[in-house]
């Protein structure tokens, strides 16, 4: 006779008997250390929602990248360097230092720009021959030459910035800087007279400033660049650090 069939509470016991050894073999075992487990009690999306991908319709552009800072920057207009410091170009938005210009140790007619960490960016000799009322063209190593055009002792030197180099389909332009009559100040311009920055002597806003990196100079320059250019600050800064060597050493 089968038991199972004739008695369903016996069927009953051990479906019991089945499910409680079940559970006690899936109990911790409290002879192991479950010192590393950790519960997380918080609520859900405590540390947000998670990252959440959506699929790119082809036809639709990417995001525009975010703006750049724009470029303005402030210095000491007086250029100490002669005396064996830097100058500190700071970016006039955040007042974060951005560049350095410095006298070359062992050259005092050389001064090179760095960025903050020390890369050289441009480095130009000043020439002794080149005298006041000469025409001259400084040649430098760093892809670009400054020349300036000396128009007689009643009229403002024209100085022109070129920048240069071998790479095909490349325009290497030409820019010009016409600075004030009694100061190193005024427009730099693209050969079709449209104003790529200019240099200006103005009051400095640092009231947004976390640190006054231009504590103590009440004499700055500022070098706004105005339009979209590939053409690197170093250059702008390097022309403005010339023209000012060149007044120190012969006068407006």
């Amino acid at each position: 006779m089968n038991l199972f069939a004739s008695s369903p509470l016996a069927l009953l016991s051990l479906f019991t008997i089945a499910t409680h050894v079940h559970l006690v073999s899936s109990a911790p075992d409290g002879t192991k250390d479950h010192s590393q487990i950790t519960i997380d009690a918080h609520k859900p999306f405590y540390n947000g929602i998670g990252p959440e991908i959506h699929p790119q319709d082809p036809n639709t552009p990417p995001p525009p990248a975010p703006a750049p800072l724009p470029r303005h920057f402030a210095w000491d207009a007086n250029l100490p360097i002669d005396k064996g410091g830097n100058v500190v170009v700071v970016n006039v938005q955040t007042g974060d230092p951005a560049y350095k210009i410095f006298q070359v140790p062992d050259d005092h007619r050389t001064f090179n720009i760095t960025n903050m960490h020390g890369d050289q960016l441009l480095s130009v000799t000043f020439k002794e021959k080149a005298k006041r009322g000469h025409n001259f063209r400084y040649h430098t190593p760093s892809g670009v030459s400054y020349r300036i055009t000396p128009r007689g002792f009643a009229k403002t030197d024209r100085w022109y910035m070129t920048m240069e180099g071998n790479e095909k389909g490349v325009d290497y332009q030409t820019l010009k800087y016409f600075r004030g009559h009694s100061k190193n100040a005024g427009n730099v311009n693209f050969s079709n007279s449209t104003r790529a920055a200019s240099f200006e002597f103005k009051s400095l806003d640092k009231s947004h400033w976390k640190v006054d990196t231009l504590s103590g100079i009440s004499n700055t320059i500022q070098l706004e660049i105005n339009t979209p250019t590939s053409i690197g600050d170093q250059y702008f800064i390097g022309l403005w650090a010339l023209v000012k060597i060149r007044i120190d050493k012969w006068g407006l």
